[in-house]
């Protein structure tokens, strides 16, 4: 077994260049996120959340510093091998679920474990099994817009577990939902957490997502204000 944390950022820089100008996103973070940790990431607008979470998911380069996911550097893997390393041990959650509108519940899930090369019946018996989870086994033959937003976010989270992740990163999970929907979420992600162990790193304006959560670590001015566990 892997004994390296799911995350550990060092020293990691993030600058944009707009215009002449270059503007720091982020400006010297460290982290370090243990597996089975819940974590989630705060501040205001333009803290640079989402550049964090861009980072650690490979979407993205650091200007300097390094990134390790599942133990692995991943900057200096090859494009080929950072592909495989985002299908095998990541998940990621967008904001808007990015679901392939043409494929349904089922077929969105079973496409991470496609391009793995599971057989057609290994797929089918683990998206059965992630929308049964995810309380949407009655939807699996449902295209995107046949579904509600909650029932899209719950397939965009079936989806990002399917190759049975290391870490899933999250990118405000709540942001597009009515209330009470986002509450339905958060029920998930905590019973995801909670008692399935499975690693969340969780971007949010969200304070309801940092109740449940282990761990907030506060962003402001591409710098980690703060990092303190939860108290139970």
């Amino acid at each position: 077994m892997n004994d390296a944390p799911a995350v550990r950022a060092e020293n990691l820089h993030k600058s944009f260049v707009l215009g002449s100008n270059a503007v720091g996103a982020l400006r010297g973070v460290d982290l370090s996120v243990a597996r089975g940790e819940f974590v989630a990431v705060m501040g205001p607008s333009g803290c640079g959340k989402t550049t964090l979470l861009n980072l650690v998911g490979g979407i993205d380069v650091p200007s300097r510093g390094a990134v390790w996911v599942d133990g692995v550097e991943i900057s200096k893997l090859s494009d080929d091998d950072l592909t495989d390393l985002r299908r095998d041990r990541l998940g990621y959650v967008f904001q808007f679920y990015n679901l392939i509108p043409t494929l349904t519940a089922r077929e969105n899930i079973e496409t991470p474990m496609h391009f793995r090369g599971k057989s057609k019946a290994e797929r089918r018996e683990r998206a059965a099994a992630l929308l049964s989870r995810v309380g949407l086994a009655d939807r699996a033959d449902h295209k995107p817009s046949e579904l509600s937003g909650g029932e899209q976010q719950r397939v965009a989270i079936a989806r990002a577990l399917a190759n049975d992740p290391a870490l899933v990163l999250l990118d405000e999970p709540t942001g597009d939902l009515d209330s009470a929907t986002g509450r339905e979420i958060l029920g998930l992600l905590q019973k995801l957490n909670r008692e399935e162990k499975v690693t969340l790193m969780v971007a949010t304006h969200d304070a309801a997502v940092a109740a449940i959560s282990s761990r907030v670590v506060k962003l402001r001015d591409g710098k980690v204000e703060s990092d303190a566990a939860v108290s139970a």
